[in-house]
C-alpha cells in the first residue's frame, strides 16, 4: 500500500490534532488516530492502522513521559504496574481482533 502526498499531508495534519489532544487531556490518542488513519489519511486496513497508531501514539506518550519525569511527576512503581497490567489486557484483547479479521474497532463501537 502506497500514500501519496495529499494523504501524507492529512497524516501529518491528524497526527498533529491526535498530539495536541494528548498533550491537552493526557489520553485519548489511538482512538482518534485509528478512525483518522483510516477515514481520512486512506490506510484501508484497520489492523494496520492500529499498529500504526501504536507507534505515533508510543512516541508521544514516550515525550510526554520524559518531561513528566524531569519534574518529578512520575510515580515509577505505578506506572510500571499499570504498564505491565496494560500489556496483559492487550495481550488477551488482540485475540479477538486477530479473529475479526479486518472489522475495525469503529465498527464495534458503532453497534
Amino acid at each position: 500500500m502506497t500514500l501519496d502526498f495529499i494523504q501524507y499531508g492529512l497524516g501529518a495534519l491528524s497526527g498533529s490534532l491526535v498530539g495536541f489532544t494528548l498533550g491537552l487531556v493526557g489520553g485519548g490518542g489511538s482512538i482518534l488516530a485509528v478512525p483518522l488513519m483510516v477515514y481520512l489519511v486512506g490506510v484501508r486496513d484497520p489492523h494496520i492502522a492500529i499498529g500504526t497508531s501504536a507507534l505515533a501514539v508510543a512516541a508521544n506518550a514516550a515525550y510526554g513521559t520524559i518531561n513528566h519525569a524531569r519534574s518529578g511527576m512520575v510515580k515509577w512503581r505505578c506506572a510500571l504496574m499499570y504498564a505491565g497490567a496494560g500489556i496483559a489486557g492487550a495481550v488477551v484483547g488482540q485475540r479477538p481482533a486477530r479473529r475479526s479479521m479486518g472489522r475495525s474497532s469503529s465498527s464495534y463501537l458503532s453497534s
